[in-house]
């Protein structure tokens, strides 16, 4: 199976490199010849006319070149009416290519079909608005139809009032594009599972102990991807940075090859590190396949667009680090105007540049050609810009919390129910979510899990370079350094000096890397439009109420909603503060209620973990209160107290915003409360049935406001859509059977030593 997944990461390589002269091959479309047989005729009559240079419409899925009539005759108040004349047909299915906006109010467009004895029968366009790029409408043709038409009306005179529609055709092998990108997704996701982890498993020796062995495994992979990425960045001015990409991703992905033939992967003393890694690799698959239905749920952001976020609300940080690969494509400073142009309102230095620099060299290997502008291009399921290699890089960064929990939680919990703690937070609905939506929070909390493990084990120097690493993916690290300085004081011997030693040695650590970031931030240029650049912006939540400075009452109140919104249920939609807030919306539109509900999964604390889990957890809290008190203090109580007093931004919930560690520290002290407890709720934790019960709540966040969209958006290659959802159901049904058949004992024996 490795090799296999070795090979088809090699696979990407290739694919992105033939992608343009393989399809090139497809032949043509062949319009449909006319039904009186006559020649030299126009195709179409009434008032549409070609589609002339004034008007730009992008070839989309209109492949090859066809006939093409417009109702845009200069501007969008032009009216009129088309007809086309009657073509032969007879082949099982007829394609007709579509622009602009046929759903708007008062355009039409619908094909008629002629019978034998001259009975029509007429089908009107279903295609969401296409606008200014062609899709493709596939009409399957009547059995006992020999003829067919297309007709359009345009009784719009207001904005985005035209249509455009082609000559009608038939054309062979119109799937292969589609296939060829869904072949793409599989080959890429396969790449950066074996550049992201390969190193770290090669690299790792048997014996070594687990916080050490996930530091490296975490470690490895990515920050020589941050390096090729670096290198990139030096010299793509001089070198395209496509070949460089290639170099960097193909070199390291035979290295690691030509290393694994060499010497054979080693899991002692960790038997269920290949487990935890294939949930991983599991849990990324059935979300990338998510990633790749074209549908969102309504008013998702960017809809409709290579960087769509697959979720509603107004939180633009999914392509945030995307700007790195761009500026890194094309040879631009981080202080360069088009580059701030691109963070705006916040700039390079407002992030950690970690997950952008690992995502470099995929996209760019994979085929990707990422334009100097926002990310605003046509979405299709691997798009030739390198979001969709960009998207799969961060969600395999986000899914390395995984490994990262078991690594952790396995010398103090043991194997399996450090498994079952990685397995709650894999099948969590919170989890799956962070893991699809593409900023780095995840792949933060992972480093502060490694952290907290090195912590445990006094490796303090290590310890403050995790931390560091993690607030270099993203900054909700810092939150989270006084409590690990408090647990690694309190691991120390109860002296002074060996206590400030390692306090000392932690402090270092972390400064080395988080230092010089601020201090670049601050001193480098900026421009005077960008009013939050660096990260200095973060110091000011705490004096902020619902995203404004406030009075002391309004400050209180807004710190009650973010304990509200975030541990009691259904608060945020049963408060009329809440439920009518402007930022419970979509960015484009008042959101109904629908999808305002499902912020829940997203906002709050039950509804994240899964109820059935969080009723569980409350009972497991209250033992781990009674026997792990200061892990519970430090890690749960004042984590929870810190993050509501901090964030002044909108009060609508803190799980999305800071609250990625406070779940997986919920998760471990319930798994280390039930471990050693026999009471009726830590039999159920250990229960086959878990796994399973926790998907119902899972399948309901990812596709209910999906499936119920109303709306949809117009997309490239949306006939893999019954494939990407039965690809992500599937996976998802595997991981809850990986973990069903791994269970631990609900009483356990201590680990030995």
């Amino acid at each position: 199976m490795l090799r296999f997944v070795w090979s088809l990461g090699g696979l990407a390589l290739i694919l992105g490199f033939l992608r343009d002269p393989a399809l090139a091959l497809l032949p043509p479309p062949r319009e449909l010849p006319r039904a009186d047989g006559a020649t030299g005729r126009p195709w179409i009559t009434g008032d549409f006319i070609p589609v002339q240079g004034l008007q730009t419409i992008a070839p989309g899925e209109l492949a090859g070149k066809v006939h093409v009539a417009t109702s845009w005759l200069g501007d969008d108040a032009a009216q009129g009416r088309a007809v086309t004349a009657w073509f032969r047909t007879s082949a099982p299915s007829v394609h007709v290519g579509v622009a602009g906006y046929p759903r708007h109010a008062g355009l039409q467009l619908w094909a008629e079909f002629r019978a034998a004895d001259d009975s029509l029968s007429r089908f009107h366009c279903p295609l969401p608005d296409p606008m200014e790029e062609w899709s493709v409408w596939t009409l399957a043709r009547p059995a006992n139809a020999v003829a067919v038409r297309i007709v359009a009306e345009d009784r719009s005179s207001e904005t985005y009032g035209w249509i455009a529609f082609s000559h009608p055709f038939r054309t062979s092998f119109r799937w292969a594009p589609a296939a060829y990108e869904c072949l793409q997704v599989c080959a890429t996701l396969a790449l950066v599972l074996v550049l992201a982890w390969g190193p770290g498993l090669l690299w790792t020796q048997r014996g070594w102990p687990p916080e050490l062995t996930g530091f490296v495994v975490l470690a490895t992979g990515p920050l020589l991807l941050c390096a090729g990425g670096v290198l990139i960045w030096c010299f793509s001015g001089a070198i395209d940075a496509r070949f460089l990409g290639a170099a960097v991703a193909g070199g390291l992905w035979l290295a690691i090859g030509v290393s694994a033939a060499r010497r054979e992967l080693t899991f002692a003393p960790l038997a269920g590190l290949p487990r935890v890694l294939v949930l991983a690799a599991l849990v990324a698959a059935a979300v990338a396949a998510k990633s790749t239905f074209s549908v969102g749920p309504e008013g998702e952001t960017f809809r409709g667009t290579i960087s769509r976020n697959l979720a509603a609300g107004d939180r633009l940080d999914s392509r945030f680090a995307f700007y790195t690969v761009q500026a890194a494509a094309h040879h631009r400073s981080p202080t360069a105007p088009a580059v701030e142009a691109l963070f705006h309102p916040w700039n390079f230095f407002s992030r950690g540049p970690l997950a952008g620099l690992a995502a470099t060299p995929i996209a760019l290997a994979t085929g990707g050609r990422p334009t100097s502008s926002l990310p605003g291009q046509r979405w299709s399921p691997f798009d030739r810009e390198g979001f969709a290699a960009y998207r799969l890089t961060l969600i395999v960064l986000a899914a390395g919390i995984l490994p990262a929990c078991f690594l952790a939680l396995a010398p103090l919990l043991g194997e399996a129910w450090a498994l079952a703690a990685g397995g709650f937070v894999a099948l969590a609905p919170f989890g799956v979510h962070e893991i699809m939506f593409t900023w780095p929070k995840w792949a933060a909390t992972a480093w502060l899990v490694v952290g907290f493990a090195l912590c445990h084990a006094r490796r303090a120097a290590l310890a403050g370079l995790a931390l560091g690493l993690g607030f270099l993916y993203h900054p909700l690290a810092l939150l989270w350094a006084p409590w690990l300085a408090l647990w690694l004081a309190g691991r120390t011997p109860r002296k002074l000096r060996p206590t400030a030693a390692d306090l000392a040695r932690f402090a270092a650590g972390v400064a080395v890397l988080v230092v010089p970031w601020f201090i670049l931030g601050r001193l480098l240029p900026h421009s005077p439009s960008t009013p939050l650049a660096g990260q200095g912006s973060f110091l000011t939540y705490w004096l902020l109420a619902d995203s404004h400075l406030a009075n002391w009452t309004q400050w209180c109140h807004a710190r009650w909603q973010n304990f509200a919104n975030t541990f009691l249920p259904l608060h945020l939609v049963l408060s009329d503060f809440s439920f009518h807030h402007p930022h419970l919306n979509s960015t484009y539109e008042p959101s109904g209620a629908l999808v305002k509900f499902a912020f829940v999964w997203w906002n709050t604390l039950p509804f994240g973990l899964g109820l059935g889990l969080w009723l569980l957890s409350l009972a497991a809290c209250a033992r781990a209160w009674r026997v792990l008190r200061a892990a519970t203090v430090l890690f749960v109580v004042g984590p929870a107290a810190l993050a509501v007093l901090y964030w002044g931004m909108d009060p609508l919930g803190l799980l999305r915003e800071c609250g990625h560690p406070l779940v997986v520290a919920i998760i471990a002290l319930t798994c280390a409360a039930a471990r050693t407890s026999g009471a009726w709720w830590a039999r159920q934790l250990a229960h086959p049935a878990v796994p399973w019960l926790q998907l119902p709540e899972t399948l309901l966040m990812l596709w209910l406001t999906t499936l119920l969209n109303p709306r949809p958006w117009a997309a490239l290659h949306a006939d893999l859509d019954a494939l990407a959802l039965a690809a992500n159901i599937l996976l998802l049904l595997a991981a809850a059977r990986l973990l069903s058949r791994s269970r631990p004992p609900a009483v356990a024996p201590p680990p030995p030593g």
